[in-house]
Parts: structure tokens; sequence; C-alpha cells
């Protein structure tokens, strides 16, 4: 697919227009210079074509911002991998020395340059953008991506610049994207190594990857594809504790993070080996069990511990996580490339259980030897019952029981209940769900 890289020095409106191009709020956009860290990528279509538009951080010659390294590392492997360039440039403060810089580097690359020149909010104020054809490119366009005002004519020129036969698009293409992707999120706190994660799984420096607490802001999809199998991987950004969160980008951050977990088919859960499970960890399993989410949990950084040192931190998390009981542990090494493989069947197995139905004899067949087992206590004197089982649809796996008195079953029975149902039913790596239903709600039925 044509690529078309937005690219242009911090906070000239780059993510806006990335925004607006794709047509949805997908880029975090907050009036402060190095908001985008991670290059975003995502499909944009006018006038019937497709094609890709990447949104990368503000590209920046000094090394005053300590992310300026690894961002211009991420706009230089642009430059190779983009057929196109959308060079945002600030109209009301007009050109500066950085523009220069930058547009040097675009012409060194031989392929189209646009320039936008953002911030164009009254037409009368077009001759703003003048002065920006002293940059050397004959494509010089207006525009606010907040007024909407010349997005059109950008979109018009990339149109314009795509290849004939590019434009044209086969049905077995169209057939492509629609098949179904395994959404996995993966998800952590600041630092447990979720990027270069997912960096080791591609193959390639995707995602941004340093070592400072809170690199990645954004949630980055990333689509890959193995032998058949095709997953939609969404970096986050790490959660951290709600005191140390300040209103601003990393709240937005935050909000991003759980909104990943609520999109995802599997939630990986990414813990830094060398200090096991800890409270925040915890804490983001909670969100994941409360979501009812099918979850792996990645022990990271094995590389940094002996054996007895691993097996600790094994016992520890599942002593921390002990109500995640059913996702099961990986141990992964992103530097020596441990555990990858393993990682992604995993995946694979957990997702295929949460999809899984069985069939209403199957599982009245299981309740009834489950109960042979322990039969349910007494309520006020008398006897509690199960009289009978169904599968609801949908996932995770729900069952709607049909009891007596639904406000006798307490919650250790119910456990008891859901632990063995996943034993027998093949369902150990789900999460499961028990509806109970009384005999008064159904004969008001």
């Amino acid at each position: 697919m044509f690529r078309v890289a937005i690219v242009g020095r911090p906070n000239v409106g780059k993510s806006s227009l990335f925004n607006r191009i794709i047509g949805k709020r997908k880029s975090i956009v907050e009036d402060i210079p190095g908001v985008t860290r991670d290059r975003i990528i995502s499909t944009a279509d006018w006038r019937g074509v497709k094609f890709e538009v990447v949104d990368t951080g503000g590209y920046i010659t000094d090394d005053q911002d300590k992310f300026a390294p690894y961002i211009r590392k991420q706009v230089e492997k642009e430059l190779d991998l983009s057929d196109m360039f959308v060079f945002v440039v600030d109209g009301r403060q007009g050109l500066t020395e950085l523009d220069r810089e930058i547009a040097n580097i675009l012409r060194r690359t031989q392929k189209p340059v646009v320039v936008a020149v953002n911030k164009i909010d009254d037409p009368e104020k077009e001759k703003l953008a003048y002065e920006f054809y002293e940059l050397g490119f004959d494509n010089v366009i207006p525009i606010s991506t907040i007024q909407k005002l010349g997005v059109a004519d950008l979109l018009d020129k990339i149109y314009e610049c795509i290849p004939e036969y590019e434009k044209e698009i086969e049905e077995q293409e169209e057939e492509e994207t629609d098949q179904e992707y395994i959404k996995v999120a993966i998800v952590g706190k600041p630092n447990a190594g979720k990027s270069s994660l997912l960096n080791a799984i591609l193959g390639e420096e995707r995602a941004l990857v340093s070592d400072i607490p809170g690199t990645t802001r954004d949630t980055v999809d990333t689509v890959f594809e193995k032998d058949g199998d095709r997953y939609l991987f969404i970096d986050t950004a790490g959660i951290r504790k709600r005191s140390k969160v300040d209103y601003g980008v990393e709240f937005f951050s935050v909000g991003r993070s759980i909104e990943a977990i609520e999109r995802a088919d599997v939630v990986v859960l990414v813990i830094d080996a060398t200090e096991g499970a800890t409270e925040q960890d915890t804490k983001i399993a909670g969100l994941i069990q409360r979501r009812y989410k099918p979850a792996v949990i990645v022990l990271n950084k094995i590389d940094k511990l002996n054996q007895k040192e691993l097996e600790k931190a094994i016992q520890k998390t599942k002593k921390k996580l002990y109500f995640l009981d059913y996702a099961p542990i990986i141990l992964t090494s992103t530097v020596k490339r441990v555990g990858i493989d393993e990682l992604l069947k995993k995946i694979k197995d957990v997702y295929q259980q949460a999809f899984k139905r069985v069939s209403t004899g199957q599982l009245n067949r299981a309740i009834k030897q489950i109960t042979s087992l322990r039969q349910p206590p007494s309520y006020q004197g008398k006897p509690l019952k199960i009289y009978y089982a169904t599968q609801l649809d949908g996932k995770p796996p729900a069952f709607l029981l049909f009891v007596n008195k639904k406000e006798g079953f307490k919650e250790n029975y119910l456990r008891f209940l859901e632990n063995n149902l996943r034993t027998i039913l093949g369902f150990e790596n789900s999460p499961i769900k028990l509806i109970l239903r009384g005999k008064e709600e159904e004969e008001n039925d």
C-alpha cells in the first residue's frame, strides 16, 4: 500500500492532521511539544483509494529532550519506508531554521514532498504560506486542521502522487481486509519491556524503545502475520500509580491503555522478572480480571536472573495474581529472543478457548459431576440446588445456571464451580462467567 509519512518539528500539528486524515482521534493531541514519540500507522481512504498514513514524532536535531535520539531514529527509518512525505510547518510562527534542516533531509530522499502550512485558520491569512516556497518544494498548501481548511486539497495532492497500479483495488484484497485478527493488547507498568517485546515479535524496531519510563504515550496498532495467523498488536503506554499520573498527556495515555484492554481479545500483561509482580502489576491485573479478559502473563528480562531467582519471581507472581490463575505464565527475554514463539502459540490457544462453545448436555453432565464431588451448602435450612445450565452467546464463555435460591450461593462455592468447569470443559486458560437465575425470577418471567 502507498505509504505517506507526516513529518515536521514538534508542536506544528502533525497528530491533528493525522487524526483529520484518518477520520478519528487515534493520536494523542496536546499543545505540548514532543507528545508523539512512536510512529502511529493507520489506513486512510480518499476518492475510493486506500493508502497508509504514518504520524511521526517531532524531529529535533539537538538532544535537550531525552527522547530526541530515539525519535530521530524512528523518523529516519520512515525516510526509507515511506513513498511520500507531508511536511507540516507552522504558518503562524513562520519559517524556522529547523524547518530548513528537515527540508534538506527530505530533499535527499528524492521522494514527493507536500508542504502543509498549518494553523492558517482564516482564508485571508493564506499569504502567510508564501514564505515556505523558500524551502524549494513545488507543492505548498495552506491548511487548518481545526477549521478543516485545505485538508481536501492536501488529500487530492496525495491522490495525484499515488501510482495508477496502486489505485486498482482487487476484490481479493478487499476480502482479505475483512479477515479476523486476534487483537492483542500489551500492557504493564512503565519500563517493563512492552515495546521491546513487540519489537521482538515483529523482528524490527516498530515501537520506540528506551530505558526511560513512559516512552510510549499512544496506543500503537500493528498488524502481524505468522503461519497463517493474523494478529493486531496494541502496544500501550505503561500504567502508573494514580498518584503519579498528572493531568495531561500521561493522563490520556492511561485512559488509552484501559481502552486497549477493552478492545482486546487477549491481554498480555508484561512484568519485569527482576522485580516479580508488584502492587502496580496487581492493579493492572485487576483491570483485566474485572473485564473478564483472556490473558497471558509474561515474565520478561529472564536473562538477568539465575534459576533460583527466576523460580522465586514465578512464585511471587502466582501469589500476587492468584485471582488471575487462569492466565498462563510465559518466560521471555527480548534481548535473546527467548519465549517469543511460545508466547504467540499461547496467545492463539487462549483466544481459541475464549471463543469455545460446549453443548448443553456436556455442560450439565459437568455440573452433575462437580456437585457429586461437593454438594452446594444449605441455605436457610434447605439444600441449594442447580437445576439446569446453558452457555450464553458471546465471549468470554458465560454460563447461565438455573437454581432454587441464588442468594445462597456464596463466592467460595462459585469459585469451586468455576475452577472445576474450567478443567472439565477445557477452559483452563480462559475466564468464565457464571450467572445465576433463581426460581422466583423464572416464575415471574
